[in-house]
């Protein structure tokens, strides 16, 4: 609202979405091929992120921009991204299309993630959590970097250097060594149970 007085302030003046806004629309303005998206809602409420969730959504469609988009916000992945990649502890951990990786994860991080999205109707006492802590960077753990909080790790995880391996379905790749004996729980539903997911 009050554009012309907004034009005229600086940036403490401003809350943080509406910063949020006025940076997103300095990045549009040129119109791109390419937006780097880093946790573009972060700082707005759930009104405006819709909104600007449907602005990238048409500026995705109506100007053929490709958009990278960064975020911790699983619902908010799911809606945008038609591809994925997981990160953790600055390693590429799983590739898949949207769709595959919430349904059928196939590394135990992803996994956790997905069921530590808080869920109404779940009838749980305590949200998930996966134990432990991320690495600092300067003691990165041997072998596979998730295996301290891993509760599929083996001996082999904890020695062995774990390469990010292509899967049969196409553009589908994981590094996890067990991945194939792995029956990893995706986006829960109206299944109150843990994500321990089996061994196949």
């Amino acid at each position: 609202p009050d554009p012309v007085r907004r034009f005229g302030e600086y940036p403490h003046q401003l809350s943080g979405g509406m910063r949020q806004r006025a940076m997103i629309a300095m990045a549009l303005i040129c119109e791109p091929e390419l937006l780097i998206a880093d946790e573009p809602t972060t700082a707005v409420d759930i009104t405006i992120q819709a909104q600007l969730l449907e602005l990238l959504h048409d500026l995705n469609a109506q100007r053929d921009t490709a958009i990278l988009f960064i975020s911790h916000d699983i619902g908010v992945i799911a809606e945008m991204c038609r591809e994925v990649v997981v990160m953790y502890a600055g390693q590429v951990i799983e590739r898949a299309s949207a769709d595959e990786l919430l349904e059928r994860p196939a590394h135990p991080y992803t996994s956790g993630l997905l069921w530590a999205v808080p869920r109404i109707g779940l009838g749980t006492e305590e949200l998930y959590a996966i134990k432990g802590r991320v690495p600092v960077p300067s003691a990165m753990p041997s072998g596979c970097r998730f295996h301290p909080r891993c509760d599929f790790a083996t001996a082999s995880c904890a020695s062995n250097h774990q390469t990010l391996t292509s899967l049969e379905q196409p553009g589908r790749a994981v590094r996890c060594e067990r991945t194939h004996e792995l029956q990893l729980a995706g986006v829960p539903e109206t299944s109150d149970t843990a994500p321990t997911g089996g061994i196949r």
